[in-house]
């Protein structure tokens, strides 16, 4: 039986160091009917001409004083209006799949009957707050269903349905797909298996700097989602139902369970700046329109 086609969509900007491995996982793939589709935003470094060996890029322009994260849902939305396979996955520059993962993935989306698939991620890095987050993606991805999963591997006439990701929710944007695919009545599975995501030497800043600028788009989002009061509030809780449900994880390892809960309060808080200047700044356009 001829095997159904896969797209690989993959944005990228400026990733030249981490950008081979990811492609070179795709690469090795068993399962070989794939298409890789990269989806460059104006990169300065060489990251074009590497991509280019693996796979058909294109590029996509970006308004300069947006922060880079925000045009990767613009850029994922292009990649798969490009795509011709049957099921799409998107994956992100710093990921690494083994070798099975597509294979695995088509296999449980079809003998499950199911029009998504949730692939876990397990975090790694060298940095103190890398390990932080590795438990911490340990906590999301031990539940059989995590309060942050979301499908990333999905039937393309499914995506076209369901009207694709949402880009003016910023980093909030793979949330709101999972729910619209809930909300269609669509079946999502949640793999056993995972994917890898290098987060290298993870500093506290970048960390913060990445949810000060989710903090902007957030009220977007709830508003969007309003009638959800109970799901919103477990998904932004502090101390989430996954850290309760798993705290024998925490306890094997206190010293990155306490960083852990440290890095959690210093990004709530750069959140909430995000969140207040988003406000401040709707308020002066609104008062400007008067």
């Amino acid at each position: 039986m001829k095997q159904k086609l896969v797209s690989i969509i993959i944005p990228t900007f400026n990733c030249e160091d981490f950008l081979i491995d990811c492609l070179e996982s795709v690469r090795k793939q068993t399962y070989k009917n794939i298409e890789v589709i990269i989806v460059d935003s104006f990169s300065t470094d060489s990251t074009p001409q590497l991509a280019k060996k693996y796979g058909k890029v294109f590029s996509f322009g970006r308004n300069p004083t947006q922060k880079n994260i925000f045009a990767v849902p613009y850029q994922r939305n292009y990649g798969v209006a490009q795509a011709k396979g049957e099921y799409i996955y998107w994956m992100d520059s710093d990921m690494r799949i083994p070798e099975d993962t597509i294979k695995n993935a088509v296999d449980l989306i079809e003998k499950g009957n199911a029009d998504a698939i949730i692939l876990p991620e397990k975090s790694y890095g060298e940095s103190f707050w890398a390990k932080c987050r590795a438990l911490e993606k340990d906590c999301y991805n031990r539940s059989p269903i995590s309060i942050t999963d979301a499908a990333r591997f999905i039937k393309k006439t499914v995506w076209d349905k369901v009207g694709g990701l949402d880009p003016t929710l910023g980093g909030n944007d793979d949330f709101d797909f999972q729910l619209r695919l809930n909300d269609a009545g669509y079946k999502t599975i949640k793999a056993s298996f995972q994917i890898l995501h290098y987060e290298g030497n993870l500093s506290l800043s970048k960390q913060m700097k990445k949810k000060y600028i989710y903090g902007k788009n957030i009220v977007e989002y709830v508003k969007k989602h309003k009638n959800r009061k109970s799901y919103l509030t477990k998904q932004y809780s502090l101390i989430r139902p996954d850290f309760i449900q798993n705290y024998d994880l925490l306890l094997r390892d206190p010293l990155h369970a306490i960083g852990m809960i440290v890095m959690k309060i210093l990004e709530y808080s750069a959140a909430i700046l995000g969140i207040i200047e988003s406000q401040i700044k709707k308020e002066k356009v609104d008062l400007h329109r008067v």
